[in-house]
């Protein structure tokens, strides 16, 4: 089972938010004269990254699934339909 491009464009919507919201705590820090660590840089730029990784992902599916086409999810047509068949 793939994972589809829109789960990838989540991931990366919320990587990228998370990492964003880490970058203002840093800002504020610095505003204020605190210290900034380097665990806290890198957790943001790490999830900066991830998010760009995902974006890159979901292109990439997305591509995939554009060239599968329609045919991925139609109904074979060997099958028996239930709703058809009248009984009595």
């Amino acid at each position: 089972m793939r994972i589809k491009s829109t789960v990838w464009h989540w991931l990366a919507a919320g990587s990228l938010c998370a990492g964003l919201l880490c970058g203002m705590g840093l800002e504020g820090n610095a505003q204020v004269g605190a210290p900034i660590t380097d665990g806290q840089f890198v957790t943001a730029m790490v999830l900066v990254l991830a998010a760009v990784l995902f974006m890159r992902l979901g292109f990439a599916a997305q591509k995939q699934e554009e060239k599968a086409g329609p045919r991925a999810h139609r109904q074979p047509e060997n099958t028996v339909k239930a709703g058809k068949r009248k009984v009595g």
